[in-house]
């Protein structure tokens, strides 16, 4: 099984999908995320809705618990 790890996205969507687009191509079957989804970038619920859509399991990063 190929299985990509991502982490620190940080609300940066536009690289965030062209990362996506790596992994498809590549053919990973499953995608985890180790957290720090949100922050620093302006596009944090377009990640998170993207995260979602895909069903990535996700860790909560100090970014995450900040925002709690």
């Amino acid at each position: 099984m190929t299985l990509a790890i991502i982490s620190d996205i940080h609300g940066n969507y536009e690289a965030f999908a062209q990362v996506l687009d790596d992994i498809d191509a590549r053919g990973a079957e499953e995608i985890i995320c180790l957290g720090d989804c949100i922050g620093y970038g302006p596009e944090s619920e377009e990640v998170i809705q993207a995260v979602r859509s895909r069903n990535i399991p996700t860790l909560l990063g100090n970014h995450e618990l900040a925002a709690r």
